[in-house]
């Protein structure tokens, strides 16, 4: 079974939550506390700076120093976050991984091994709209580039970049009970591109 996560796209000092770093500095953006919290919980955040400039930040470690309130908003415990500017334009997964919108899943290692290739029937031939206007048609294989701490035994988290819900895919159905099939891939030669994609 699947969910999905997303990459939040925030403009800076919208808020005074400043992002920080490991050892509490700040990093710059300056968030609202809802904002914060879903970059929190979504573990990346794309800024969009008053001249242009755009900057990801990614979920880095937790510390006890400078926490934020949550609870409003989410029952998980997420205020301890840090953060770190991203390698990959939509944020970091796992290991030197980068996040590819609508490739990566979040599995749990124990049963699908991080690096590893799977194939969604359901998802082959669907068309995705992207937001820079462009349409792909999905072969139907995803990478296994990312982990999370609810992501546990059969069930997958699909990255989907910016979009903030996933139509392409009604196979995403956010509960246990709504199952579908899914197969480890064993061709190398998929498997080398897709760990390329996510290795840019």
């Amino acid at each position: 079974w699947a969910t999905n996560y997303h990459l939040p796209e925030i403009i800076d000092g919208a808020g005074d939550i400043p992002l920080r770093d490991a050892n509490g500095e700040e990093l710059g953006p300056k968030l609202t506390l809802a904002d914060w919290c879903k970059s929190a919980l979504e573990g990346s955040v794309r800024v969009i700076f008053n001249d242009g400039n755009i900057e990801t930040y990614n979920y880095h470690t937790t510390t006890e120093f400078f926490p934020n309130d949550c609870s409003p908003f989410y029952t998980f415990n997420l205020g301890k976050t840090k953060f770190r500017k991203a390698r990959g334009p939509f944020g970091d997964g796992v290991g030197n991984y980068q996040l590819a919108p609508y490739r990566t899943i979040a599995t749990d290692p124990s049963v699908i091994a991080t690096g590893s290739v799977i194939y969604i029937p359901e998802a082959r031939g669907v068309i995705i709209n992207l937001p820079s206007g462009q349409a792909i048609v999905h072969d139907g294989y995803f990478f296994a580039g990312d982990v999370g701490g609810a992501i546990k035994v059969n069930h997958i988290d699909v990255f989907i970049g910016t979009h903030t819900d996933s139509p392409f895919f009604p196979w995403i159905g956010n509960m246990k009970a709504k199952t579908f099939k899914a197969f480890m891939v064993k061709d190398p030669e998929i498997i080398e591109t897709l760990t390329r994609l996510h290795l840019k």
